[in-house]
């Protein structure tokens, strides 16, 4: 029997050694890079929650803008909404571009198809509510919107933890396949051990030794230390091949051990993205309603809620850049965090809007220091690079449990209040009343009544004639503006101007208003002019010089006619925009008139830049002339004024016959007011005309007759 001596069986050991040791790479390489697969997969995942959880804190932002076009309707909120809708569909479309066709794909793409019919509904509402259907798209958002809100709300909660869980599977795939490898690496090492009792001494020194210190190394690398020193690599054989590659092992292992950090890193940051304001730092809206719904639990421990809004915010974006606002966004935040002790838990719900909950007693000092603090906190001024900039707050004040037991009714509470504080001047707090709540609805009862009288026409035109001091001659009318309500009769301007230009149909009522005149003195004397009033607003318009000269052509009706009157407030409001509109409408024949003159704040300067064509002393200043009152100088000085500049004189609210002689002995060109008659319809002033004269309160004088100009 013929036996394999020392060195076959050697050889033998070294082909079975090669073999296990390119099995271990092969086994090595491949854990390794199922490794990097899982976690690159991991990645993906938390991505996509990061993505699904930005779409459901959008639509919730997008909610809330609904409801504040449905209490404010102003353009600013429509451009919100238009903002939170764009924003949402970016988003969307971006987690349709991380979601892979797979099981999930389908429930995304579900989704994307709930948004769209979610704003084919928001645009109903939106058009319900410019129609005037206040009542509709309040319906429409409390019902489908409502349910179509919730419904995509759970699909982004339900995706999420979908998401979660794809990401959590993935991670442990990751982690155990480098268990894996390390095992396998390290039981390759036993056999290592065996392997020494089975070949001579020199094999001992040779491979068994080596291995033993490779066996240690792996061990480190199995604890986590990837940072042990590997010898014996310069070796041209094969141990030499296995330290090089258990080197490239410790390599990966590093690698794995920084991505590992990087995706704890990750996941820490989109927990934190979806629960803070990421300018700020402090809790988002998500956050302090959870906040607020652990302690709307328990009604046994009173709160208070705040609701701030910024005063004097949007100049200092509009003057020093939105980089500017960023800035003191955060310096507030900075602020509240510092007092957090004092003020609870502060949040920010979005632009300049904040909110602050604490606990409180039911007793209304302690909400009204804390009150106090915040708008003590917020007053302070702030340093920007180049300038200071000084902001104020308002702040409407909710207790929990007597102003409401839900997060969603303190917020409308503490909402209401602080609009209630808006309007009753800068740096105000108001507590909740059942009250305010009863007064929105009026407001909005009034937006609804005006929109709808606007377009069934229910406001109409009224003459009050305009008449030539020096004889008397009447020499045209002012326009002014009644309502005929249905129920209340004549509602006179006061009432109903204000709010037609709040909620952006002013410009639309004047048109309106033109067109009507224009159609009742067609068959007027052509030598008499009509003036209508523009309010400040309106001279932003850019295309309304543009749309009252076609009006004025359509129904045939030269622009020499026609007097446009503003208040010297609308000369300082947006100086270069009021001077292109109203050099738009002299270029065309259009005179400019300046309305209540000496009642605001035009400058001298104001007068000759703007070039106008008539100042109307302000019906204040006549009052007492014919009694040494100290008005009598100041009214000669503003005729006097009025002649330098080369501009024509109209005197308002004339009624007594002593009043006309003072101001035709001083030089006055026109005159209205009661003396000689009130504001009446189209059919009146027409008979008016006809007649040619009229009785002053049973003073004889002179008839009162159609003059040239």
């Amino acid at each position: 029997m013929s036996m394999t001596n020392i060195g076959t069986r050697i050889a033998r050991l070294q082909v079975l050694g090669a073999a296990l040791f390119f099995a271990v790479a092969a086994l090595v390489v491949g854990g390794m890079h199922q490794t990097s697969v899982a976690m690159e997969q991991n990645l993906e995942d938390i991505r996509r929650v990061s993505a699904v959880m930005e779409v459901a804190d959008l639509i919730s932002e997008n909610r809330v803008a609904q409801a504040s076009l449905l209490l404010e309707d102003g353009q600013a909120a429509r451009a919100l909404l238009a903002k939170r809708t764009g924003a949402l569909t970016v988003e969307l479309a971006r987690l349709c571009a991380l979601t892979p066709p797979g099981p999930l794909r389908p429930m995304v793409d579900a989704m994307e198809k709930d948004w769209d019919s979610y704003q084919k509904a928001q645009q109903r509402m939106i058009a319900m509510d410019g129609d005037g259907h206040a009542a509709d798209a309040l319906a429409l958002f409390r019902g489908e919107l409502q349910k179509k809100y919730l419904d995509f709300d759970r699909q982004a909660d339900f995706l999420a933890g979908q998401f979660r869980a794809n990401a959590d599977r993935s991670g442990q795939m990751a982690t155990g396949v480098a268990h894996f490898v390390a095992v396998f690496v390290l039981s390759f090492s036993a056999v290592g051990f065996l392997a020494r009792f089975l070949v001579q001494i020199f094999i001992h020194r040779r491979v068994v030794r080596p291995l033993v210190d490779i066996t240690k190394s792996l061990t480190a690398l199995a604890s986590g230390k990837t940072d042990v020193v590997l010898v014996g690599g310069e070796r041209r054989d094969e141990i030499g091949a296995m330290v090089r590659a258990l080197d490239v092992f410790r390599a990966q292992a590093r690698l794995i051990e920084a991505e590992h950090e990087r995706t704890l890193e990750a996941q820490a940051r989109a927990e934190r993205l979806a629960r803070h304001d990421s300018l700020t730092g402090l809790p988002n809206r998500r956050f302090f309603t959870e906040v607020l719904g652990r302690i709307t639990a328990n009604a046994e421990h009173p709160a208070a809620v705040m609701m701030i809004d910024l005063d004097r915010f949007k100049p200092v974006n509009d003057i020093y850049g939105h980089d500017a606002g960023d800035l003191v966004l955060s310096e507030l935040a900075q602020r509240f965090i510092a007092h957090r002790d004092e003020l609870g838990t502060v949040a920010r719900l979005g632009g300049d809007e904040f909110a602050v909950v604490f606990p409180s007693s039911n007793d209304r000092s302690h909400a009204a220091r804390v009150a106090q603090l915040l708008s003590v906190i917020i007053s302070r001024p702030i340093q920007l690079e180049d300038a200071v900039v000084e902001v104020g707050a308002a702040i409407g004040i909710a207790l929990f449990p007597h102003d409401g037991t839900s997060p969603a009714a303190l917020l409308r509470a503490a909402d209401l209040a602080m609009y209630q504080a808006k309007t009753g001047g800068q740096g105000r707090y108001r507590f909740f009343d059942p009250s305010i709540e009863d007064n929105v609805q009026a407001r909005a009862a009034m937006h609804i009544d005006v929109r709808r009288a606007v377009v069934a026409g229910e406001i109409v035109p009224y003459y009050q004639p305009l008449v030539a001091i020096d004889g008397g001659g009447l020499v045209g009318f002012e326009v002014l503006a009644r309502w005929i309500h249905p129920d209340c009769g004549v509602v006179m301007p006061d009432a109903f101007i204000p709010v037609a230009d709040e909620i952006g149909v002013l410009t639309d009522l004047t048109y309106r208003l033109l067109e009507r005149v224009c159609r009742e003195i067609r068959e007027w004397p052509d030598t008499l002019t009509f003036s209508i009033n523009l309010a400040p607003s309106q001279l932003r318009d850019p295309q309304i010089a543009s749309r009252l000269i076609a009006i004025l052509d359509r129904y045939g009706i030269a622009p020499q006619r026609i007097e446009v009157e503003i208040t010297e407030n609308a000369l300082i409001t947006d100086f270069g925009a009021t001077k292109k509109v109203l050099s738009r409408l002299q270029k065309h024949g259009i005179r400019i008139a300046l309305d209540d003159f000496g009642t605001g704040y035009a400058s001298l300067n104001h007068l000759r830049e703007f070039k106008l064509d008539k100042i109307k002393i302000d019906r204040s200043f006549l009052r007492g002339l014919d009694r040494g009152s100290k008005n009598e100088g100041i009214v000669r000085a503003m005729i006097t004024l009025g002649k330098s500049l080369d501009l024509a004189i109209t005197a308002e609210g004339i009624e007594e016959m002593s009043q006309w002689a003072h101001l035709s002995e001083w030089g006055c060109d026109f005159g209205q007011g009661y003396l000689f008659g009130k504001g009446m319809p189209a059919g009146k002033a027409k008979a008016l005309i006809s007649t040619g004269a009229r009785g002053l309160k049973g003073a004889p004088r002179s008839p009162l007759r159609v003059a040239q100009l």
